[in-house]
Protein backbone atom coordinates (compact mmCIF):
# COMPACT_ATOMS: atom_id res chain seq x y z
CA UNK A 1 0.00 0.00 0.00
CA UNK A 2 2.81 2.39 0.90
CA UNK A 3 4.56 1.61 -2.37
CA UNK A 4 1.41 2.59 -4.28
CA UNK A 5 1.15 5.84 -2.33
CA UNK A 6 4.83 6.60 -2.96
CA UNK A 7 4.30 5.97 -6.68
CA UNK A 8 1.26 8.28 -6.76
CA UNK A 9 3.16 10.99 -4.88
CA UNK A 10 6.04 10.68 -7.33
CA UNK A 11 3.69 11.01 -10.30
CA UNK A 12 2.01 14.08 -8.77
CA UNK A 13 5.40 15.61 -8.02
CA UNK A 14 6.55 15.10 -11.60
CA UNK A 15 3.29 16.51 -12.90
CA UNK A 16 3.62 19.52 -10.60
CA UNK A 17 7.17 20.23 -11.74
CA UNK A 18 6.18 19.82 -15.38
CA UNK A 19 3.26 22.24 -14.97
CA UNK A 20 5.46 24.70 -13.10
CA UNK A 21 8.08 24.67 -15.89
CA UNK A 22 5.42 25.03 -18.59
CA UNK A 23 3.91 28.02 -16.80
CA UNK A 24 7.35 29.57 -16.39
CA UNK A 25 8.03 29.05 -20.09
CA UNK A 26 4.77 30.77 -21.05
CA UNK A 27 5.55 33.71 -18.75
CA UNK A 28 9.08 33.91 -20.17
CA UNK A 29 7.81 33.89 -23.75
CA UNK A 30 5.22 36.59 -23.04
CA UNK A 31 7.81 38.69 -21.24
CA UNK A 32 10.24 38.43 -24.15
CA UNK A 33 7.49 39.48 -26.55
CA UNK A 34 6.68 42.45 -24.31
CA UNK A 35 10.35 43.42 -24.16
CA UNK A 36 10.91 43.18 -27.91
CA UNK A 37 7.83 45.27 -28.71
CA UNK A 38 8.63 48.01 -26.23
CA UNK A 39 10.54 51.25 -26.75
CA UNK A 40 13.10 50.18 -24.16
CA UNK A 41 14.37 47.51 -26.53
CA UNK A 42 14.92 50.05 -29.30
CA UNK A 43 16.60 52.42 -26.86
CA UNK A 44 18.93 49.78 -25.46
CA UNK A 45 19.77 48.39 -28.91
CA UNK A 46 20.62 51.90 -30.11
CA UNK A 47 22.79 52.36 -27.02
CA UNK A 48 24.73 49.15 -27.72
CA UNK A 49 25.35 50.18 -31.32
CA UNK A 50 26.40 53.66 -30.21
CA UNK A 51 28.94 52.26 -27.75
CA UNK A 52 30.38 49.88 -30.35
CA UNK A 53 30.53 52.56 -33.04
CA UNK A 54 32.28 55.00 -30.70
CA UNK A 55 34.79 52.41 -29.50
CA UNK A 56 35.57 51.47 -33.08
CA UNK A 57 35.49 54.85 -34.84
CA UNK A 58 36.94 57.32 -32.33
CA UNK A 59 40.47 55.81 -32.33
CA UNK A 60 40.59 56.36 -36.10
CA UNK A 61 39.11 59.85 -35.93
CA UNK A 62 41.35 61.12 -33.13
CA UNK A 63 44.41 58.90 -33.34
CA UNK A 64 46.19 56.17 -35.27
CA UNK A 65 43.34 53.70 -35.07
CA UNK A 66 42.66 50.60 -33.00
CA UNK A 67 45.57 48.69 -31.54
CA UNK A 68 46.79 45.57 -33.30
CA UNK A 69 47.24 43.86 -29.93
CA UNK A 70 44.32 41.43 -29.57
CA UNK A 71 44.47 41.44 -25.76
CA UNK A 72 44.54 45.22 -25.48
CA UNK A 73 41.71 45.55 -27.99
CA UNK A 74 39.50 43.03 -26.19
CA UNK A 75 40.23 44.69 -22.86
CA UNK A 76 39.22 48.12 -24.17
CA UNK A 77 35.86 46.84 -25.40
CA UNK A 78 35.20 44.75 -22.28
CA UNK A 79 35.77 47.75 -20.01
CA UNK A 80 32.21 48.92 -20.78
CA UNK A 81 30.48 45.56 -20.30
CA UNK A 82 29.73 46.00 -16.58
CA UNK A 83 28.02 49.33 -17.25
CA UNK A 84 26.01 47.79 -20.09
CA UNK A 85 24.83 44.99 -17.79
CA UNK A 86 23.86 47.53 -15.14
CA UNK A 87 21.83 49.53 -17.67
CA UNK A 88 20.12 46.38 -18.93
CA UNK A 89 19.05 45.37 -15.42
CA UNK A 90 17.84 48.93 -14.82
CA UNK A 91 15.78 49.18 -18.00
CA UNK A 92 14.29 45.68 -18.09
CA UNK A 93 14.50 43.61 -14.90
CA UNK A 94 13.79 46.46 -12.47
CA UNK A 95 10.23 46.89 -13.77
CA UNK A 96 9.58 43.21 -14.41
CA UNK A 97 7.59 42.41 -11.26
CA UNK A 98 6.22 45.80 -10.30
CA UNK A 99 4.67 46.19 -13.77
CA UNK A 100 2.26 43.34 -12.99
CA UNK A 101 0.74 45.50 -10.26
CA UNK A 102 1.22 48.95 -11.76
CA UNK A 103 -0.33 48.00 -15.10
CA UNK A 104 -2.95 45.86 -13.34
CA UNK A 105 -2.10 42.77 -15.38
CA UNK A 106 -1.92 40.98 -12.04
CA UNK A 107 -5.71 41.09 -11.88
CA UNK A 108 -5.84 38.83 -14.92
CA UNK A 109 -2.74 36.77 -14.27
CA UNK A 110 -3.21 35.95 -10.60
CA UNK A 111 -6.83 34.81 -10.95
CA UNK A 112 -5.58 31.95 -13.10
CA UNK A 113 -3.86 28.88 -11.62
CA UNK A 114 -0.38 30.30 -12.14
CA UNK A 115 2.03 30.15 -9.23
CA UNK A 116 3.96 33.25 -8.34
CA UNK A 117 7.10 31.15 -8.39
CA UNK A 118 6.38 30.39 -12.07
CA UNK A 119 5.91 34.09 -12.75
CA UNK A 120 9.18 35.01 -11.05
CA UNK A 121 11.11 32.21 -12.74
CA UNK A 122 9.68 33.14 -16.13
CA UNK A 123 10.58 36.79 -15.74
CA UNK A 124 14.06 35.91 -14.51
CA UNK A 125 14.55 33.61 -17.50
CA UNK A 126 13.30 36.27 -19.93
CA UNK A 127 15.74 38.85 -18.60
CA UNK A 128 18.61 36.35 -18.75
CA UNK A 129 17.80 35.22 -22.30
CA UNK A 130 17.62 38.75 -23.69
CA UNK A 131 20.59 39.94 -21.66
CA UNK A 132 22.77 37.03 -22.79
CA UNK A 133 21.73 37.69 -26.40
CA UNK A 134 22.93 41.30 -26.12
CA UNK A 135 26.18 40.23 -24.45
CA UNK A 136 26.78 37.58 -27.11
CA UNK A 137 26.29 40.17 -29.85
CA UNK A 138 28.68 42.56 -28.08
CA UNK A 139 31.42 39.95 -27.74
CA UNK A 140 30.92 38.61 -31.28
CA UNK A 141 31.24 42.14 -32.65
CA UNK A 142 34.41 42.61 -30.60
CA UNK A 143 35.78 39.32 -31.94
CA UNK A 144 35.08 40.34 -35.53
CA UNK A 145 36.84 43.68 -35.02
CA UNK A 146 39.75 41.89 -33.35
CA UNK A 147 40.09 39.49 -36.28
CA UNK A 148 39.97 42.34 -38.77
CA UNK A 149 42.42 44.61 -36.96
CA UNK A 150 44.69 42.32 -34.93
CA UNK A 151 44.36 39.16 -36.99
CA UNK A 152 43.36 37.07 -33.97
CA UNK A 153 41.01 36.87 -31.00
CA UNK A 154 42.20 36.64 -27.42
CA UNK A 155 40.83 33.38 -25.98
CA UNK A 156 40.34 35.13 -22.64
CA UNK A 157 37.25 36.72 -24.16
CA UNK A 158 35.36 33.50 -23.40
CA UNK A 159 36.25 33.85 -19.73
CA UNK A 160 35.24 37.50 -19.76
CA UNK A 161 31.95 36.60 -21.43
CA UNK A 162 31.25 33.93 -18.80
CA UNK A 163 31.88 36.42 -16.00
CA UNK A 164 29.63 38.94 -17.75
CA UNK A 165 26.79 36.39 -17.86
CA UNK A 166 27.20 35.65 -14.15
CA UNK A 167 27.27 39.38 -13.39
CA UNK A 168 24.07 39.70 -15.41
CA UNK A 169 22.45 37.08 -13.17
CA UNK A 170 23.66 39.01 -10.12
CA UNK A 171 22.26 42.33 -11.32
CA UNK A 172 18.96 40.84 -12.52
CA UNK A 173 18.49 39.30 -9.07
CA UNK A 174 19.10 42.66 -7.38
CA UNK A 175 16.72 44.38 -9.81
CA UNK A 176 13.99 41.78 -9.19
CA UNK A 177 14.38 42.24 -5.44
CA UNK A 178 13.85 45.98 -5.76
CA UNK A 179 10.99 45.43 -8.20
CA UNK A 180 9.25 43.06 -5.79
CA UNK A 181 8.67 45.79 -3.19
CA UNK A 182 8.16 48.93 -5.28
CA UNK A 183 4.78 50.36 -6.27
CA UNK A 184 5.96 52.28 -9.32
CA UNK A 185 8.14 51.09 -12.17
CA UNK A 186 9.85 54.47 -12.44
CA UNK A 187 10.81 54.32 -8.77
CA UNK A 188 12.17 50.78 -9.15
CA UNK A 189 14.24 51.88 -12.13
CA UNK A 190 15.76 54.84 -10.31
CA UNK A 191 16.53 52.88 -7.15
CA UNK A 192 18.10 50.03 -9.12
CA UNK A 193 20.35 52.44 -10.99
CA UNK A 194 21.33 54.45 -7.93
CA UNK A 195 21.87 51.36 -5.80
CA UNK A 196 24.04 49.65 -8.40
CA UNK A 197 26.05 52.62 -9.60
CA UNK A 198 26.29 54.82 -6.51
CA UNK A 199 25.46 53.06 -3.23
CA UNK A 200 27.58 49.97 -3.87
CA UNK A 201 30.43 52.22 -5.01
CA UNK A 202 30.23 54.34 -1.86
CA UNK A 203 30.18 51.26 0.37
CA UNK A 204 33.13 49.65 -1.40
CA UNK A 205 35.13 52.89 -1.26
CA UNK A 206 34.48 53.36 2.46
CA UNK A 207 35.37 49.75 3.22
CA UNK A 208 38.56 50.05 1.19
CA UNK A 209 39.51 53.26 2.96
CA UNK A 210 39.41 51.42 6.31
CA UNK A 211 41.18 48.33 4.97
CA UNK A 212 38.04 46.21 5.17
CA UNK A 213 37.56 43.48 2.57
CA UNK A 214 35.17 44.60 -0.17
CA UNK A 215 35.66 41.86 -2.78
CA UNK A 216 32.17 40.50 -2.01
CA UNK A 217 30.43 43.59 -3.40
CA UNK A 218 29.07 43.31 -6.96
CA UNK A 219 30.69 46.50 -8.25
CA UNK A 220 34.13 45.39 -7.06
CA UNK A 221 33.73 41.87 -8.42
CA UNK A 222 32.52 43.22 -11.80
CA UNK A 223 36.00 44.61 -12.42
CA UNK A 224 37.08 41.05 -13.17
CA UNK A 225 35.27 41.22 -16.52
CA UNK A 226 38.05 43.61 -17.62
CA UNK A 227 40.87 42.61 -15.27
CA UNK A 228 40.80 39.01 -16.49
CA UNK A 229 42.79 40.16 -19.55
CA UNK A 230 45.65 41.21 -17.28
CA UNK A 231 46.18 44.34 -19.34
CA UNK A 232 48.11 47.26 -17.89
CA UNK A 233 46.45 50.62 -18.59
CA UNK A 234 48.23 53.96 -18.05
CA UNK A 235 50.88 52.17 -16.01
CA UNK A 236 48.28 50.69 -13.64
CA UNK A 237 48.38 46.89 -13.67
CA UNK A 238 45.13 44.94 -13.73
CA UNK A 239 43.99 43.42 -10.46
CA UNK A 240 44.59 39.72 -9.93
CA UNK A 241 41.39 37.83 -10.67
CA UNK A 242 40.24 34.89 -8.57
CA UNK A 243 37.78 33.30 -10.98
CA UNK A 244 36.24 30.91 -8.45
CA UNK A 245 35.69 33.62 -5.84
CA UNK A 246 34.38 36.16 -8.35
CA UNK A 247 31.99 33.64 -9.87
CA UNK A 248 30.83 32.69 -6.38
CA UNK A 249 30.13 36.34 -5.54
CA UNK A 250 27.96 36.78 -8.62
CA UNK A 251 26.06 33.52 -8.12
CA UNK A 252 25.53 34.17 -4.40
CA UNK A 253 24.15 37.66 -4.97
CA UNK A 254 21.92 36.41 -7.78
CA UNK A 255 20.52 33.46 -5.82
CA UNK A 256 20.01 35.25 -2.51
CA UNK A 257 18.36 38.33 -4.00
CA UNK A 258 16.13 36.22 -6.25
CA UNK A 259 15.00 34.07 -3.31
CA UNK A 260 14.25 37.15 -1.20
CA UNK A 261 12.39 38.67 -4.15
CA UNK A 262 10.30 35.50 -4.42
CA UNK A 263 9.24 35.51 -0.76
CA UNK A 264 8.40 39.23 -0.88
CA UNK A 265 6.55 38.83 -4.17
CA UNK A 266 4.66 35.80 -2.86
CA UNK A 267 3.34 37.74 0.14
CA UNK A 268 2.38 40.76 -1.89
CA UNK A 269 -1.30 41.22 -2.68
CA UNK A 270 -2.76 43.33 -5.45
Amino acid sequence: MSETQDANNYIRMRGGISTHLKQSYVVMKNEIVKFTRGKKMLLFTALIFLVLILLTAVPYLLGDGLTDNATELAASYSSFVALIVLLFATLFASTSLVSEFEERTALILFTRPVKKSSILLGKLAASMVIGIAFLAFYYVFTSVVSLAVAGSVDSTMLTSFGLAVLYLFCMVGIALLISSVMKKGSTATIITFVMSLLIFSIISTLLGAYDVENWWLPDVASGAIYDVFGFTFAGIPAATVDLARTSGVFVAWGLVTTLIAYFLFKKRSF
